[in-house]
């Protein structure tokens, strides 16, 4: 699943991202901004009109990514509730 595909609030944990169009540069830039292996992630806000989601990774950090880049993170479920502030 996709971190686009994700429900508005719904925990999971970032298993990888493609490096489509963007190539590696995008994969080091969301890697950087701690898009890594295992951290929590959930989708914070959507934008109308398909545009941005705005997500928090790990507990402080919140980012907003374009839905093509979203399409490009794998995820999966959180199998229990993951608390994040």
């Amino acid at each position: 699943m996709t971190l686009s595909e994700l429900s508005l609030h719904e925990a999971a944990y970032v298993d990888l991202i493609r490096e489509g169009a963007h190539g590696p540069g995008l994969v080091s830039r969301l890697e950087a901004m701690g898009f890594l292996p295992n951290k929590s992630i959930r989708v914070v806000r959507r934008a109308a009109m398909n545009g941005p989601l705005e997500v928090r990774v790990g507990s402080t950090t919140n980012v907003a990514i374009r839905r093509v880049e979203a399409d490009l993170v794998m995820v999966h479920k959180a199998a229990a509730p993951v608390e994040l502030p």
